[in-house]
């Protein structure tokens, strides 16, 4: 059983915070063969800012609720680069575990990931699911009106016991990544992933950052291609109220929500996966989708997770009678998760499904 969870916040707190979503991007340009060390340095970055007070933002009070102030239509510009179309309407993912994650944490991030397989979710065509979610991407068309994939396949992982330890720079998430290669191939078609436990520290991470995405520079290792690649950290223990949010407090969440998957760091990670697979499918090598301030297809809709959401408030969620969970789409097996919104081309709003 699920229902609709309305009131999960304190609007009566006369303070307005804010939950943002920044995408910093590196050169717009196809750049020369460079080393790791030096492509770190135009790393996309994805930020989440944690909930601060932000006087900019108003609100209209009236009789039942709250009235926002209008805003603009938002605009992603589009930079002539391609889209990520995969091979047979399919893109390939290959993830690296890194760390120490449970048996429990390791199926929930599969699950997640094979969700984004169009007929997986065995729910009522009425229900939201990820896969719905993910066909809001198939509206990005590249010069060619060819669109991105509509499906996504974990096509394999496979786990690393801290091979470069537990202190690693944003340069050793690309060393990851073709390592990996050596046993998955190297396919500019295709997103590589590395996922960091909690007990790993990763340049940037919690000082505003919970992931990143960039691509690998052509090179005898990616048999001289550019290859798209995203690295999500599991904040549980280092910062669940910057990259766990709303499942830990913050705005005008007093107390974290219930994660539907019992995991705070784990249903963190979700959240930004989705957020970096959007914008690595819609703009994966800086030329493709975003706007001027650098955000991308789910960051131009910052922490949007359901109707009625505003500054430092998700919005209204589903909620899983069982265990209180709250979440807004059904994933393979009939999974929970919680995704952002996502900005629509064909009606230039912040859509949850097609």
């Amino acid at each position: 059983m699920i229902s609709k969870s309305k009131n999960m916040g304190n609007p009566g707190n006369p303070v307005v915070f804010f939950f943002s979503l920044v995408f910093i991007l590196g050169s717009l340009s196809l750049l020369p063969i460079c080393t790791a060390e030096e492509a770190v340095n135009q790393t996309h970055t994805t930020k989440f800012l944690s909930p601060t007070a932000n006087p900019a933002v108003k609100r209209l009070t009236n009789v039942g609720g709250f009235g926002l102030v209008p805003e603009p239509t938002i605009i992603l510009d589009y930079h002539s680069g391609p889209v990520m179309s995969g091979r047979n309407d399919k893109i390939n993912i290959f993830v690296t575990f890194y760390g120490n994650f449970s048996p429990k944490q390791r199926s929930t991030l599969r699950l997640f990931f094979r969700s984004f397989w169009n007929g997986q979710s065995r729910v009522s065509k009425n229900h939201p699911t990820v896969a719905n979610w993910w066909q809001i991407t198939h509206n990005y068309v590249d010069l060619y009106n060819t669109p991105v994939a509509r499906n996504l396949l974990l096509a394999g992982d496979i786990r690393d016991k801290y091979s470069l330890g537990k202190d690693l720079l944003q340069s050793d998430i690309q060393k990851l990544v073709l390592k990996s290669m050596r046993k998955f191939g190297a396919d500019a078609r295709s997103i590589y992933l590395v996922l960091t436990s909690e007990d790993v520290l990763v340049e940037k991470f919690c000082m505003s950052v919970c992931g990143t995405h960039y691509y690998t520079f052509p090179s005898a290792a990616t048999n001289g291609q550019m290859v798209p690649y995203g690295w999500v950290g599991n904040p549980a223990s280092q910062c669940p109220g910057l990259c766990s949010w709303p499942y830990s407090a913050g705005g005008f969440l007093t107390k974290g929500l219930i994660p539907p998957n019992g995991d705070v760091g784990i249903d963190g990670m979700t959240i930004t996966a989705a957020n970096l697979l959007a914008g690595i499918a819609t703009n994966p090598f800086g030329n493709g989708f975003y706007q001027p301030d650098g955000l991308e297809a789910v960051g131009a809709c910052q922490g949007i997770y359901g109707t009625g959401s505003y500054p430092g408030y998700p919005g209204e969620l589903l909620v899983d009678n069982k265990t209180g969970a709250s979440f807004n789409v059904f994933g393979s097996r009939d999974t929970m998760f919680l995704v952002p919104r996502m900005w629509n081309p064909a009606t230039l709003l912040c859509a949850g499904q097609v």
